[in-house]
């Protein structure tokens, strides 16, 4: 999001007062040295999340961040998301210097990607980014008992990551040269039967706009219908913002 002066930010607070709930962190998990889990606790009791909520965290006086709940659990009063540590820019900072028991502000948003009901297959493709939203989504496949997969490139040290979600997902190297191609590699190498029986998946694509975009290409060559594919970039090199 765009940098706002801080008048209209406290003023934009104050609009939206309903859909802001205090939370503490209860509890902080390093997935790996750039992968961090954080669970918060606050009154969602009027929250009405669902999978592939987004909510937002004003991380210094002038800006928003979003971010993807991994999950959450309305009976607990807790949710979770996963951050990506980039090394760089104000989500960075305001993320590594979250610690157990303190106390912040949500806002609770809308799910940009929304998870396909009418669907019975679901394929899942992004990177460190699109963690939370794979989880999320993952896991109401698995509640429905519906046949999910998906590919993430990471970047090799967070490889052991993916344990943490519990899911079907398989992972390729990220080469920031050529995006999505150690990917769609991964893909060719599938078995023929595989495209035949998921011909009508939903493609969900996220993550860095350069490798959606490619990944959406190969899969229009695929005879991927258009309809089939739901894209969102998160982030892309030299751009500030974006969000998880």
């Amino acid at each position: 999001m765009p940098k706002l002066p801080s008048w209209l930010v406290n003023t934009m607070e104050k609009v939206i007062s309903n859909k802001i709930y205090a939370v503490e962190v209860v509890e902080t998990k390093m997935l790996s040295s750039n992968l961090k889990c954080i669970t918060f606790k606050g009154d969602f009791f009027d929250a009405k999340f669902i999978p592939g909520n987004e909510v937002l965290f004003r991380v210094n006086a002038n800006e928003y961040r979003h971010y993807t709940l991994s999950a959450f659990d309305q009976e607990k009063d807790t949710c979770e998301v996963i951050f990506y540590l980039n090394q760089q820019g104000p989500g960075y900072n305001f993320a590594a210097n979250i610690q157990k028991g303190d106390h912040l502000k949500l806002i609770a948003d809308r799910a940009r990607v929304k998870y396909n009901e009418a669907s019975n297959q679901h394929f899942f493709f992004g990177d460190e980014t699109s963690m939370g939203l794979y989880e999320s989504l993952g896991k109401k496949a698995v509640d429905e008992d519906v046949e999910y997969f998906g590919v993430l490139e990471l970047q090799e040290a967070n490889f052991d990551s993916v344990d943490h979600i519990n899911l079907l997902i398989d992972v390729v190297p990220s080469d920031l040269s050529a995006p999505a191609k150690n990917a769609i590699t991964w893909m060719d190498n599938m078995h023929p039967l595989c495209w035949e029986m998921w011909q009508n998946a939903t493609f969900y694509l996220t993550g860095r706009a350069k490798s959606v975009q490619e990944f959406k290409k190969y899969l229009k060559q695929r005879g991927v219908r258009f309809g089939q594919i739901i894209t969102m970039p998160y982030w892309e090199i030299g751009k500030v913002g974006g969000g998880a």
